[in-house]
C-alpha cells in the first residue's frame, strides 16, 4: 500500500473488493481544479486499482483529509451526484424560491384584485406599464453588478430594499393615505418579486450546479415552487370567507411580503456562505459593458435572437390575455373585492394543479421527444388560443370561458415553457448567464407589461372589450415565425463558439493537506 502522505485520497491503494461508481457519483477533481492531469475516479471506473474516496469511507488504512472535509462541507469539492447530495445542496434555494412563490402569488391575488375593486379594471391599464417601466429599471441598476460581484451580496440587498419598500406601503396603506397608490406599489413589488428574485436564486442553482447536476435537480426544485404557488393560491382562495367572520380586511394578507424578503435576506446566504454559488464570476464591468457582453451573445448568436423576439411577441400577447382576464371578470362579477379574488386564485389554482400534473407525467417526455425549441413554441400557440377564447367568454358574459382563456395562457406559462426556458439557460456560460436571463426572461415580461396596457385601453376606449383578447391574439401569432427559426437554428447553433464554457479555476488547495 502507498504512503498516506503521499496519496491522502487513497486513489493508489489496491482494494479488489472495491468497485467505482459507474453512475458518476464522484465528481471529478478536473471539473474543480480545471485541470485535465487529475485523473478522476469514475474515469477508471473496473479498475481495483484504483478506489474512488467515497469507497474507503471508514477505511482505516486512508482517513480523509480535514481540510478537505471542510471543503466539501462548504461545497467547494462536489463529491457526489447522488440525488440525496444534490438535494442537501439544493434546499436552501428550493425553500427560498417555495416562499417567494407564496408571497409573489398571493400578492398578485389580492393586490390585482384590490385594486380593480378600488378603482375599475382599467386601473390596470395604467399599473401595468408602469410595472414594466420598474423591472427594466432594477433590471438596469442589478445588471451591472449582478456577474461581478457575488450573487448572495446582490440577493441580500435586493431583498432588503423590497422588504423596506413593502414596510413603507403598508403603512400607507394602514393609514389609509392614497390607498390606490399604495396597493398599485404592492402590486408592482409583488410583480418584482416574482421575477427579479427568482432570477437571482436561480443564478445562485446555475453556479452551484453544473449542467449534468442540473438535470437531476432542477426538476426538483421547480417543484418547491410549485408547492409554493399552491400555498399561495390556496390562502387567496379560501381567505376571503374566513377574514370576512372575523371582520379582518383582506390587505392584511400582505404583510407576508416584507417577512419573507428579510427572511430570505438573512437565513439564504448563511446557508450557502462558502459554497461556489456564493462566488462572482466575472470581471469588473461597466453597465455599458455589461449590457453590451448580453447583446454580444444575443446578436451572435442568431437563434437566440429569434427567441428574444419571439419571447416578446408572446408576453405582450400573454399580459394582454390576463389584462383581458381582469376585465372580463370585472364587467362579469362586479366590484366585490371578495369574489373577484375568490374567482382570480381559483381559476389560477386549478390552472397550477394541471402544471403540475403536467410536471409529474408529461414534461420530461415532452421536452425529450420536441426538444428544447419544441417546446419553446408551445406558448405562443397557446396564448393564441386564450385569446380566441377570451373573445368568447366576453361576448357571451361566461366566465367559464374566460377562466378557460387564462389557464390556456398560464398553465404552459408556469410549466413546460419555464422547464425549457431553464434547460436553455443552462447552456450560456457562467459568466454571461444571469445577464442574458435578464435579457431573455425578464425583458419580454417588462415590455410585455409597458404594451399590454396601451392595447387593452384601445378596446376599453372604443367600448368593445372583446378588442382587448382579439389583440392579445393577433401579437401572439407574430411569434410564431420566429419560433420556426428557432427550432430550424436550434441544433446549429450548439456549436457556436459563445456557448463553450470557460473553465473555473476552483483549485482544491492540495498542498495543505
Amino acid at each position: 500500500m502507498a504512503d498516506d502522505a503521499e496519496d491522502p485520497w487513497g486513489f493508489l491503494a489496491k482494494r479488489p473488493s472495491a468497485r467505482a461508481d459507474s453512475s458518476s457519483d464522484a465528481t471529478s477533481p478536473s471539473d474543480v481544479t480545471g485541470s485535465s492531469d487529475v485523473t478522476s475516479p469514475s474515469d477508471v471506473t473496473g479498475s481495483s486499482d484504483v478506489t474512488s474516496p467515497s469507497d474507503v469511507t471508514g477505511s482505516s488504512d486512508v482517513i480523509e483529509p480535514s481540510s478537505r472535509r471542510e471543503q466539501r462541507a462548504h461545497g467547494e469539492f462536489r463529491a457526489s451526484m447522488t440525488s440525496t447530495s444534490l438535494k442537501r445542496r439544493a434546499w436552501p434555494m428550493a425553500l427560498c424560491l417555495a416562499l417567494v412563490s407564496v408571497a409573489g402569488f398571493l400578492t398578485e391575488a389580492v393586490a390585482a384584485t384590490q385594486i380593480v375593486a378600488r378603482a375599475g379594471a382599467p386601473a390596470l391599464f395604467i399599473v401595468y406599464p408602469l410595472g414594466g417601466l420598474g423591472l427594466i429599471l432594477l433590471a438596469l441598476l442589478q445588471f451591472k453588478y449582478v456577474d461581478r460581484h457575488a450573487r448572495l451580496k446582490v440577493l441580500r440587498v435586493a431583498t432588503l430594499g423590497y422588504a423596506v419598500a413593502f414596510i413603507v406601503a403598508l403603512i400607507l396603506l394602514g393609514a389609509g393615505l392614497v390607498p390606490v397608490l399604495a396597493m398599485a406599489l404592492i402590486y408592482l413589488m409583488g410583480d418584482q418579486l416574482n421575477f427579479l428574485v427568482p432570477l437571482l436564486i436561480w443564478s445562485l442553482a446555475g453556479d452551484e450546479f453544473n449542467v449534468a447536476e442540473g438535470r437531476k435537480i432542477f426538476g426538483w426544485i421547480v417543484a418547491w415552487t410549485y408547492g409554493g404557488q399552491l400555498a399561495g393560491l390556496a390562502i387567496a382562495t379560501v381567505s376571503p370567507p374566513l377574514l370576512d367572520a372575523v371582520s379582518v380586511p383582506l390587505p392584511v394578507l400582505l404583510v407576508i411580503d416584507p417577512i419573507v424578503c428579510i427572511f430570505i435576506a438573512l437565513w439564504l446566504p448563511r446557508m450557502l456562505r462558502g459554497s461556489s454559488a456564493a462566488q462572482g464570476v466575472a470581471g469588473s464591468e461597466t453597465l455599458r459593458q455589461a449590457v453590451a457582453g448580453a447583446r454580444d451573445f444575443i446578436d451572435g448568436v442568431p437563434v437566440w435572437r429569434s427567441l428574444l423576439v419571439g419571447s416578446i411577441l408572446t408576453f405582450v400577447g400573454g399580459m394582454t390575455v390576463f389584462l383581458s382576464f381582469m376585465v372580463g371578470e370585472d364587467e362579469i362579477i362586479g366590484a366585490d373585492a371578495g369574489r373577484l379574488q375568490m374567482f382570480f386564485a381559483g381559476v389560477m389554482l386549478a390552472s397550477l394543479v394541471v402544471c403540475l400534473l403536467l410536471q409529474a407525467f408529461a414534461a420530461e417526455r415532452m421536452l425529450e421527444r420536441l426538444g428544447i425549441p419544441g417546446v419553446l413554441s408551445i406558448l405562443p400557440v397557446a396564448t393564441v388560443i386564450g385569446g380566441m377564447l377570451l373573445v368568447a367568454g366576453l361576448i357571451t358574459g361566461s366566465l367559464v370561458l374566460v377562466g378557460l382563456g387564462l389557464a390556456s395562457w398560464f398553465i404552459p406559462r408556469w410549466s413546460i415553457d419555464e422547464n425549457a426556458r431553464r434547460a436553455a439557460l443552462a447552456l450560456v456560460p457562467d459568466e454571461r448567464r444571469t445577464r442574458v436571463s435578464f435579457v431573455v426572461d425578464l425583458l419580454p415580461v417588462s415590455l410585455g407589461l409597458v404594451i399590454a396596457g396601451p392595447l387593452a385601453a384601445i378596446g376599453w376606449a372604443v367600448g368593445q372589450l372583446w378588442l382587448v383578447p382579439a389583440l392579445a391574439a393577433l401579437v401572439t401569432i407574430g411569434a410564431l415565425p420566429a419560433m420556426r427559426n428557432v427550432r430550424a437554428g436550434w441544433e446549429d447553433s450548439l456549436l457556436n463558439w459563445r456557448l463553450r464554457r470557460r473553465k473555473q479555476n476552483r483549485t482544491l488547495n492540495l498542498g495543505d493537506e
